[in-house]
């Protein structure tokens, strides 16, 4: 038995696909599992890697690699018994062209491997299903500790209103739904719907990169005249305009490349970007609230 193991760390890129990814992960699994064994205190050990194997792959990923080994293994029971040619019969009714595998074990895994590749794509269909539930429940816990004033000044802040609410359950339902509308509406959680965010230049370029929803970037300066003026114009427009685009300024004072980046020519620049991060349009000048929304919704028209 080894004295230590090598695990992958947890910034890893996890491969998933196929069968060797799927082995991949079980010997992740399990050698938390050898962790446990060869450790001298037994409860520790399993304590620990408990801990280290739901961090390394949440519940989710455990659940699809060991689904992957089960329908693998049961895609091979079910044509053990069969012929060859019963096989290739088949194969060709999959589609699958099997006229060079004359060898029964060659069909075999040309089966499974056609089989497995519809078995991955209804995986990948329900892991955006599984991250989210995962991603819901930790938002859940996340409340579910806070106290009940916390979870009411929490509420209050985002408008939600709370007074009818007389159990914790119900408050932590409320605000556990509002933060997961957020967590969709920006995968960074730096942006909140009807709040307008000052972003650097590097921050701006991962909201880009973000395919949540469009971006409205202010790109403005302190000295401004202008832009001092449409700001509040701003504010007010990024309340009615809500979930529908992540709103934020940017100082080209302090980030003077982006500024030159997004060729800004004068201040201030509205740029709305789509939520692929390409640019739709641009307006130079201060613009009033119902500029801003029409200028949002028109494009999205």
């Amino acid at each position: 038995m080894p004295s230590a193991l090598a695990f992958p760390c947890k910034n890893d890129v996890r491969p998933r696909g196929n069968c060797a990814n799927r082995t991949h992960r079980l010997v992740s699994v399990l050698g938390c599992i050898l962790m446990a064994e060869v450790a001298p205190s037994p409860f520790l050990a399993w304590t620990s890697a408990a801990s280290r194997l739901h961090q390394w792959w949440p519940p989710s990923a455990v659940r699809r690699a060991c689904r992957g080994i089960e329908s693998e293994a049961a895609v091979r029971d079910e044509i053990q018994g069969l012929k060859a040619r019963e096989i290739k019969k088949k194969l060709e009714a999959m589609g699958v062209n099997a006229g060079d595998a004359f060898e029964k074990d060659e069909l075999i895994l040309r089966y499974v491997e056609a089989k497995m590749q519809g078995v991955e794509q209804e995986s990948a269909e329900s892991e955006g299903t599984e991250d989210a539930t995962d991603k819901t429940a930790e938002i859940s816990a996340e409340c579910r500790v806070l106290r009940v004033s916390e979870l009411r000044e929490q509420l209050g802040r985002r408008g939600i209103p709370w007074a009818d609410a007389f159990e914790k359950d119900e408050l932590v339902q409320r605000l556990t739904a509002a933060l997961v509308k957020e967590a969709q509406y920006c995968k960074s959680g730096r942006i909140k719907p009807g709040i307008v965010a000052h972003l650097t230049g590097s921050e701006l370029e991962e909201e880009l990169r973000d395919s949540s929803t469009p971006v409205l970037l202010d790109v403005y300066a302190t000295w401004c005249g202008p832009c001092q003026l449409m700001a509040p114009h701003l504010d007010a427009a990024a309340q009615k305009l809500g979930s529908k685009v992540r709103i934020a300024k940017l100082d080209s004072d302090k980030d003077p490349a982006m500024a030159s980046k997004l060729r800004v020519g004068g201040l201030p620049t509205m740029i709305l970007f789509n939520a692929d991060g390409q640019e739709v349009t641009r307006q130079e000048g201060a613009l009033m609230e119902q500029q801003i929304i029409s200028l949002v919704d028109g494009a999205q028209a």
